[in-house]
């Protein structure tokens, strides 16, 4: 066969027949009649576009030319074609077809407006060479095989220019296939553009939707003698195609199955956008390929490939897609199509390079993941405008904060000024839609995370501790980049977050996205600036980033930034530990030192700080441009001359620093340093300087003058053994006007005596407003003044009187008796404090005394401590004091913790039954066994005014339950030994019998915790519906007594989490929640809890409650991972959240909640419930403030 009837019999497959219409028979095309083919027109004109509308205008074609292309077009088919084209037009979706902007009907040539005409490149591969003809109308471009065809179906061709005038547009001519090779409608183009090939030739690319049903793209090239005339042809295509466009938009670009694959594959990829379809947008595009070899036979060129794969970009809420559809048709269901996915978040483009000013179809859109390589699409597409306009927008939407001038530094386009996008909704500055945005473009779940209004600097946003797993370094960056230029937080909180995993990073990228180089406001930093952040790590960029970017972080608070590591990071690895802390630390000072930085506050606690560090800082405090107000160092690991440096800088700031913490330090201060520098603070109101210096014997750390200057709000000076001259000094401040803003005063291991205290009570005055600490003193010394004065109510309301050993019985006697009598002390804590042997029945009834006579004391502590070298307990006896407990009125909050209460459990589940005021009863520690839990929830069950209950820890109970099941099997093997050698052989129980044994008292732990549950469940009810049985019944109880906030804070444990509790409940009275649960439906039995109608029983799935661990509670309900909402409301588990106060990660609610242990067992001894923090803060430490911790390390700081 020759080459040029070879072309005859393929090339024609390539152009686009008339659309297949369903009709009665084949009496349309066969019939010669004259008028027929005029009633055939106009269908097919109600079936097509508006440049139809010239059809009855002018003379329709012949019926011999109709025959001629529907004998062509039905055998240059394949045998599947011809099957594919019946089920199309018997198939449903055949109807929307015309919708399609690729199924043109046939127009007759002498219809369409003659645009241009010309030879292409003359095809010398071929024996009788032949120049390939084009020509360009309004509707279509054509390419016939020669010159000859061209003129024979449009008469007014001419030799010449190649540009007709538009009064010699329309002539009368038949539209013939015979030397037709490509027939491409304008509306069907995808892209047209300059061919991007390896070989110096000059050609254009063409793609173009395949023939109706067919879902495919059809190519080819065109090549030219000249590059002007290529150019001249790719013009006037282009515009062609906008003009046709213009005429008669298309009404739909997607069929219907493709758009429901594509709303599928955003749904899956983005469930939390819930977006709906129409905010989906869909582009045909194609995949340019740049550089590729191409064939040399221009036949082949001009036939690349036909019904070929399709391309789409989609562009969704947060993410582009990029789809390559296989060769399909319309009648495929959504399902079958064969779909290739790249996804790309739309926040991650770093690069859009096109131009408006060419009417260039092509662009470049480049997306990159941070410590990721760039990922590049080179598209075309003749909707590259659209394209344009929609990726502004979205990016606009998605970074609402973000300075427009940066936008452009992105949408490098050509020819276009840069949009005024105005963004509407900016809720907490669009954190919530830049977080969600960022997280989906590297894959990753959401951080959990708060908002905090109890901060100096507020809003606060706080990155919450995760669950089991860390945060990955794609979640923190995710993070960090959505707070970028976020003007709505003043103030920022990491703490007790693990930095680590991107710490020493490096993220090289030549487009600079990385680096946050000008502010908010415009403001760029210098080049030498640019260079060093260019070298730094990412944690480092990124902390840079943070404060600088927005201009209002007010305040930064990484205290712990090694998370649960802190401890063993800092012993282990202290060197790796201060280089984490470097690069969170010295863009931050940098920022500082160039006055690019309004961040005044500085929170470093918990982090070792190098050397170097703490040097630069010094050097920054003494300039006049620097200005801080708060400077936290507290346990940061500083020597001798670590903190001499740091007390040295101090004075540069004496004007303008409010806040110093330098406590938890193992090094120690000249005394004349730290008195220097501490006169010359003149703004200062919390000052926490804690074992940071030794006093010499008879000269005071202050002088009178400028401790009476000073209008403090905090003071502690713990760990310092106080000279007398202090002791008076301090005496006197306490007396002043000046003290009268004084709400805390720490003076724990000071070496005072009973007297010396007494003599600050004196000077307080009556009920002063103020919680004092007096941990660890000697206060046998003079015993009867410090009595004496607590009797006539002289002193604190709140007093934390803890780790005292008294040396004679008779003294703990006597102030017991002083502060049953007291109307004053409000908040009470004798943790740990005991007499040297088990307290006598004199002892234990000055207690009961105490429990029925007092009706002041809200807040009470009378747990022990129980260490392998020591012993802070009160005995066996002690259970009987809480008889008093029955007659108590006043009582709120009671923590009884490791007081050996397992002994004689009876009496505390009386006093339980009895007492009407409880609030929280927390009593960990106790070794209850099964028996005496089921016992005191049974008489918990009498009780409507506990609401949160603890008596294990998470580790306790699990240990308690394997213990007792591993006793019973123990009881059950002795039972079964019968001789001496089976008592010295090991035998086991068989399985048939241990593994019942086990299960039932497993089950009979779930059976009581649940019992315990549901009481407090129904007791919270009936608290909220004030019918709980309080004795003052006229109080509402969502009002807050005088200090309660600051007594809940300072108690620490379940007092805390009941009064976030109330808190939330007040927050939320102003629209309050229809609970379906009502506590007057809810009955008690003897031992469970079942409602008042019948055969409805409360079921609950058995889960540790809420009020399960006191020490759960030791910090507010936001921090807590297993609540979920900021403020805590455990017992309305259906309750709404608060939007405002937390996000989080759903999937971590049902994680184990974090282990805030507290008080004083041996460090080394993590077995007991009660226990020393690992880091001793000289005998500072306080057992009422439960401290956070996870995993036995340090979780949660006592100074917020």
């Amino acid at each position: 066969m020759s080459a040029e009837k070879w072309k005859r019999r393929t090339l024609p497959t390539l152009r686009t027949p008339p659309v297949p219409i369903p009709t009665d028979g084949n009496k349309g095309f066969d019939n010669v009649d004259g008028k027929k083919p005029r009633v055939f027109s106009k269908a097919l004109r109600s079936l097509s576009n508006s440049s139809m509308e010239s059809m009855s205008q002018s003379p329709s074609r012949s019926s011999s030319s109709i025959r001629r292309l529907q004998k062509t077009h039905s055998g240059s088919g394949s045998m599947i074609d011809r099957i594919h084209r019946r089920v199309s037009i018997a198939s449903p979706m055949s109807a929307s077809a015309p919708e399609f902007p690729s199924v043109t009907p046939e127009v007759p040539y002498s219809s369409m407006e003659l645009i241009q005409y010309g030879p292409l490149k003359t095809d010398v591969s071929l024996l009788k060479a032949r120049a390939e003809y084009l020509v360009l109308t309004d509707t279509c471009l054509i390419k016939f095989g020669s010159m000859e065809g061209a003129r024979a179906a449009f008469p007014q061709i001419k030799s010449g220019s190649g540009t007709l005038k538009p009064s010699s547009a329309h002539h009368h001519s038949h539209k013939s296939s015979s030397d037709v090779r490509i027939e491409i409608p304008l509306r069907s183009i995808v892209g047209v553009f300059n061919e991007e090939g390896s070989s110096p030739r000059f050609g254009v690319e063409i793609w173009w939707f395949s023939q109706w049903p067919k879902l495919a793209y059809s190519k080819t090239h065109l090549f030219f003698m000249l590059p002007k005339d290529r150019d001249d042809w790719l013009a006037s295509i282009q515009q062609a195609c906008r003009m046709s466009h213009r005429r008669a938009p298309s009404p739909s670009l997607i069929p219907g199955n493709l758009k429901a694959r594509i709303n599928h594959i955003v749904e899956t990829t983005e469930p939390d956008s819930n977006a709906n379809a129409s905010k989906i947008l869909t582009f045909p595009v194609v995949k340019r390929t740049i550089g590729s070899p191409q064939k040399a036979n221009s036949a082949d060129e001009s036939q690349h490939f036909v019904d070929g794969s399709s391309f789409y970009i989609v562009i969704g809420p947060a993410m582009l897609y990029f789809l390559e559809v296989l060769k399909a048709d319309y009648a495929t269901t959504p399902g079958d199509l064969r779909v290739k996915v790249q996804s790309y978040g739309t926040v991650s483009l770093i690069r859009f390079r096109a131009s408006v000013a060419s009417h260039e179809q092509r662009f470049v859109m480049s997306f990159r993941l941070p410590l990721g390589r760039e990922n590049r699409l080179e598209l075309a597409s003749v909707h590259y405008r659209h394209v344009i306009e929609a990726m502004t927008k979205v990016d606009r939407e998605l970074k609402p904060m973000w300075p427009q001038h940066l936008q452009k530094a992105i949408f490098d386009i050509k020819g276009l000024p840069p949009p005024l996008q105005l963004t509407s909704g900016n809720d907490l500055g669009g954190l919530e839609r830049s977080l969600h945005a960022y997280c989906a473009a590297f894959k990753v779940q959401v951080p959990r995370w708060t908002i905090e209004w109890n901060t100096p600097s507020q809003p606060a946003f706080r990155l919450l501790p995760p669950g089991a797993q860390p945060y990955s370094t794609l979640q923190l960056l995710a993070l960090f980049r959505a707070l970028r230029y976020n003007s709505y937080f003043k103030e920022l909180s990491f703490r007790n977050i693990d930095l680590s995993g991107i710490a020493g990073k490096k993220d090289y990228s030549h487009f600079g996205d990385t680096i946050a180089y000008t502010s908010l406001n415009g403001v760029k930093i210098s080049e030498e600036h640019y260079d060093i952040l260019m070298q730094s790590s990412v944690l480092s960029q990124e902390m840079h980033a943070l404060a600088f970017s927005s201009e209002s972080i007010r305040s930064m608070d990484l205290r712990n930034i090694l998370g649960p590591r802190s401890t063993i990071g800092r012993s282990k690895d202290p060197d790796g530990s201060r280089r984490v802390s470097s690069e969170v630390l010295r863009p931050i000072l940098l920022l500082l030192k160039r006055q690019a930085c309004l961040c005044h506050s500085i929170t470093m606690s918990g982090n070792l700080i190098a050397s170097g560090d703490i040097e630069e800082l010094a050097n920054l405090l003494v300039l006049d441009e620097v200005y801080m107000k708060k400077l936290d160092l507290s346990n940061c690991g500083l020597g001798d001359e670590g903190l001499t440096t740091l007390w040295a800088g101090i004075p540069g700031q004496g004007a303008n620093l409010q806040h110093i913490d330098t406590s938890e330090n193992q090094g120690t201060v000249k005394f004349e340093t730290i008195r220097d520098s501490l006169s010359q603070l003149r703004a200062i109101r919390k000052l926490n300087i804690a074992g940071n210096t030794r006093l010499p014997f008879d000269v005071p750390l202050f002088e009178d003058h400028v401790l009476s200057s000073w209008s403090l709000e905090e003071l502690d000076l713990s760990g310092i053994a106080l000279n007398s001259p202090t002791v008076d000094i301090l005496t006197a401040y306490l007396a002043s006007q000046n003290s009268e803003n004084l709400r805390v005063l720490r003076l724990s291991k000071c070496g005072l005596t009973g007297a010396q205290i007494a003599q600050m009570f004196y000077a307080m005055g009556q009920a002063r407003q103020i919680t004092l600490y007096i941990n660890g003193n000697r206060l046998d010394e003079g015993i009867d003044d410090l009595c004496a004065v607590i009797s006539e109510c002289f002193g604190p309301w709140g007093l934390f009187v803890q780790m005292v050993e008294f040396a004679l019985e008779a003294n703990y006697i006597k102030l017991l008796k002083a502060l049953a009598v007291n109307q004053t002390i409000e908040c009470l804590s004798l943790a740990g404090t005991a007499t040297p042997d088990s307290a006598s029945e004199t002892a234990c009834r000055a207690l009961s005394d105490l429990f029925s006579q007092n009706h002041t004391i809200r807040f009470l502590d009378l747990s022990g401590f129980d260490a392998k070298l020591d012993e802070g307990r009160l005995g066996r006896e002690f259970s009987k004091a809480l008889s008093g407990l029955r007659f108590n009125t006043r009582l709120e909050h009671l923590r009884v913790r490791s007081q050996l209460l397992n002994v004689n459990i009876g009496d505390l589940a009386e006093a339980i039954s009895a007492n009407k005021t409880l609030h929280s009863l927390d009593c960990e520690g106790n070794d209850f066994n099964l028996s005496n839990f089921r016992h005191l929830v049974r008489h918990l069950s009498d009780n409507t005014t506990i609401r949160y209950f603890s008596a294990f820890s998470d580790r306790d109970l699990a240990q308690t339950i394997q213990k007792s099941v591993d006793n019973a099997v123990a009881t059950a093997t002795s039972a079964r030994r019968q001789s001496m050698i089976s008592k010295l052989r090991h035998e086991k129980v068989p399985q048939s019998i241990s593994e019942p044994l086990a299960q039932q008292l497993r089950d009979g732990w779930e059976d009581a915790v649940r019992t315990q549950q549901e009481v407090l469940e129904r007791n919270q009810l009936l608290f909220e519906e004030g019918e709980d049985g309080r004795y003052d019944s006229g109080q509402d109880g969502y009002v807050f007594c005088d200090g309660e906030e600051d007594f809940s804070k300072a108690f620490g444990g379940l007092a805390l989490r009941a009064f976030e509790s109330k808190r939330a409940m007040n927050r939320r009275a102003s629209n309050p929640y229809l609970n379906n649960k009502r506590a007057s439906m809810i009955s008690l039995g003897p031992a469970r809890l079942v409602s008042a109608e019948p055969g409805a029983r409360v079921i609950r799935s058995w889960s540790r409650s809420y009020s399960i661990v006191s020490s759960e509670g030791g910090i507010s309900a936001a921090e807590s991972p297993s609540t979920g909402s900021a403020i805590p409301t455990p017992p309305e588990p259906e309750s709404p959240v608060e939007k405002e106060y937390l996000v989080e990660n759903q999937q971590d609610r049902n994680e184990e909640p974090l282990d805030y242990e507290y008080s004083f067992a041996d460090p080394h001894d993590p077995d007991f419930g009660l226990e020393l923090r690992a880091h001793r803060r000289f005998w500072s430490d306080e057992a009422g403030c439960i401290e956070e911790e996870e995993h036995g390390v340090q979780f949660e700081e006592r100074h917020t």
